[in-house]
């Protein structure tokens, strides 16, 4: 009896085994490990081509998507932020954040705890608070180390107090280009590695709401006062004001980005007002819910390459293609839907080269989401119809069990 009943187990274990390894074979041969090519040179395809994909003349023509559904910017790649648009023909959930919420009492006290600051022109606290980095958002008067000032009103960049006839009109010299001040927020790197520092953003600033101006508060423009170097420093500064120029009208931060909020003193004929950031909540994910309508992703493979993305025209078998360059090592590739509805149907067709490689399913019959791996070539991010913003992927494990 006893060696039945280890029989039995032997059985079940192996049984067990063979479907734990039969589970991760699929995913494996769904998850092609590299780049391959056979004897040619040719690409080596995963095995799935459509053969119903019909190319015709009109195929090659890169074809981009009408503007009633594609969403304004992009997230995640290259820091395009742009102010989210919402679609009356589908059920595309936008991550539209409340840029007018300050997140503050109307009135707070403002105390200057360094000038100039750690990563800033200046470190406050508010109402007793941690300490924060802020910048002027107003060149005179000046704030010093140590003051303590009451009645500062907290006002988000885009509230209308600050323009023509708002409450605050006077304060500013150029307040209609608080939209550009904020796509240099979002996406001018001041880290310790990078070639800007909170000085360039300061006379860039400056310069926006204040300019044009001949610069003269140079002592507290760089981490070591004193050693900002003019020529170089004023042409580095004049680059970030050009680049907001170029790409920041009408500009919106996204979820996950950065608001400028201005803190107004009662007196502020005499008190100088400063501007700080507030870190605005990350877009809330879903599960891929209708169809894919925009998604991006990454090259993983250490060559260049030249690739091409298709879907489908409509309902027919037509392909249209909707990517095409060469691509290096963690490029990224972002796409929206060519469809009426903004969608791509229920695939997009990668080509490598001249070949085919690789198929994604886009019809939400899959959880599609970041993470998800098609040979060398992964989801980074995207959004579905009535799901909004996708959430990470995550693989279905099959166990099986016997007994």
């Amino acid at each position: 009896m006893k060696h039945i009943s280890k029989l039995v187990l032997l059985v079940a274990l192996v049984v067990f085994a063979s479907c734990q390894n039969e589970s991760t074979q699929e995913i494996e041969n769904q998850q092609q490990a590299e780049l391959r090519f056979d004897e040619k040179g040719m690409v080596v395809s995963d095995g799935e081509e459509d053969k119903e994909l019909t190319f015709n003349e009109k195929s090659e023509e890169l074809t981009t998507p009408s503007l009633t559904y594609a969403k304004g910017g992009g997230h995640h790649g290259g820091g395009h932020h742009g102010g989210g648009q919402n679609n009356d023909n589908n059920d595309y959930i936008d991550c539209t954040p409340e840029l007018l919420e300050t997140g503050y009492d109307t009135t707070v006290n403002v105390e200057v705890l360094n000038k100039p600051g750690t990563n800033g022109y200046f470190d406050v606290s508010i109402d007793g608070g941690d300490m924060i980095q802020a910048y002027c958002s107003d060149r005179l008067p000046s704030l010093g180390e140590d003051d303590d000032f009451i009645d500062f009103t907290v006002v988000s960049t885009y509230d209308t107090a600050i323009l023509a006839g708002g409450e605050f009109e006077n304060v500013y010299t150029n307040p209609q280009n608080f939209d550009k001040v904020n796509w240099i927020l979002n996406n001018i790197d001041i880290s310790e590695d990078s070639e800007y520092t909170y000085g360039h953003v300061q006379y860039a600033i400056w310069k926006l709401i204040e300019g044009p101006y001949d610069n003269d508060f140079t002592d507290y423009l760089t981490p070591t006062p004193g050693d900002w170097r003019r020529y170089i420093d004023d042409a580095i500064g004049d680059e970030i004001y050009d680049a907001a120029v170029a790409n920041g009208e009408g500009y919106t931060p996204e979820c996950g980005g950065k608001l400028g909020l201005l803190l107004i003193p009662a007196d502020y004929d005499n008190v100088q007002a400063i501007m700080i950031t507030k870190d605005l909540p990350e877009a809330e994910c879903n599960d891929c819910i209708g169809d894919v309508n925009q998604i991006t992703f990454k090259w993983d493979w250490y060559n260049d390459y030249r690739v091409r993305l298709y879907q489908r025209y409509e309902n027919t078998c037509y392909a249209v293609k909707i990517f095409d360059s060469v691509v290096g090592h963690n490029d990224e590739m972002a796409v929206s839907g060519t469809n009426a509805d903004g969608t791509f149907g229920k695939y997009i067709y990668v080509y490598v080269g001249n070949c085919y490689y690789t198929k994604f399913k886009v019809n939400c019959d899959l959880n599609i989401g970041p993470g998800y791996k098609r040979g060398v070539v992964e989801v980074v991010s995207g959004t579905s119809t009535s799901g909004g913003e996708l959430c990470d992927y995550e693989p279905s494990y099959n166990w099986c069990w016997w007994w």
